[in-house]
């Protein structure tokens, strides 16, 4: 609805692969938007539309400071997606306000989905839309398959309504931070100087950077059941960091300590 063949999109680097693919297969041409401890460095670049993941940054979770949210607030020429990813779990402060509602030039697309937060079963996601986008994308949706079923719908609204979503957040918050916290004391004490955390406070994953070769170890760590999700192929550009992505939040505490215990096997150069 947005895009036509040809035109720029900016998103951070490294970013998130999904919307990466959806922008290629609309025929855009993508433009990398600088990161640091602040979250996506504001640009003066002109592209028809800026990605971002500012509530908890894709992959590295860094929240995008305020002082940043208010200047990628102020944009009027490009339309701005917020994608809303892993701001449930935030686990040291209070969520910052999003961009959508600071932005006074009707360009916010804020996103959001139930995914990570209840079930990726459900297959429910939500927008909040300038007034102006309310009735073409409606009609869009209409044209694509109609709409979602509408069952899921209505007990997700009552889940909401009488306020088990928030109770059950709560819930999740604490068994999630426990899992992370346990992941990263297990790679302070054990897996030091081979793998460095990136400093994060949310998320269902954690971030970790890589001193040896990212391919090879990826490789021989499948053979001896790890799956870790390599970082480098998550750059645009030809300057990337090795790393990888280790999720914590389906797995048990004896799980994790038993991944680590793996990992540090290999590691050390002996699987």
């Amino acid at each position: 609805m947005l895009l036509d063949a040809g035109d720029e999109v900016w998103l951070e680097e490294p970013g998130y692969p999904g919307a990466r693919n959806a922008f290629l297969a609309a025929g855009a041409r993508l433009r990398a938007i600088g990161l640091d401890d602040e979250g996506a460095v504001p640009t003066d670049g002109s592209g028809k539309l800026m990605y971002l993941t500012p509530s908890h940054h894709y992959p590295t979770g860094v929240t995008l400071s305020l002082p940043r949210r208010l200047a990628w607030a102020q944009r009027n020429r490009s339309w701005l997606i917020e994608d809303d990813y892993g701001s449930e779990f935030h686990y040291h402060q209070r969520p910052i306000p999003a961009l959508q509602g600071l932005n006074r030039h009707q360009r916010v697309i804020t996103l959001g989905t139930f995914s990570k937060s209840l079930s990726p079963s459900l297959r429910l996601a939500w927008m909040v839309v300038p007034p102006a986008l309310v009735a073409p994308l409606g009609q869009a949706r209409s044209v694509l398959d109609g709409h979602r079923a509408l069952l899921p719908q209505a007990i997700t609204a009552a889940f909401l309504q009488n306020g088990y979503f928030a109770s059950h957040l709560r819930l999740m918050r604490q068994l999630y931070r426990s899992r992370r916290e346990l992941l990263i004391e297990q790679i302070n004490q054990r897996l030091t100087p081979w793998i460095t955390p990136l400093d994060s406070g949310g998320g269902l994953q954690l971030t970790v950077k890589l001193a040896q070769d990212e391919a090879h170890l990826t490789a021989r760590a499948a053979q001896i059941g790890l799956l870790l999700p390599r970082l480098s192929p998550l750059y645009i550009g030809p300057a990337r960091q090795q790393g990888w992505l280790q999720g914590y939040a389906a797995l048990t505490p004896d799980e994790i300590v038993a991944g680590c215990d793996k990992l540090r096997w290999l590691l050390a150069g002996r699987g």
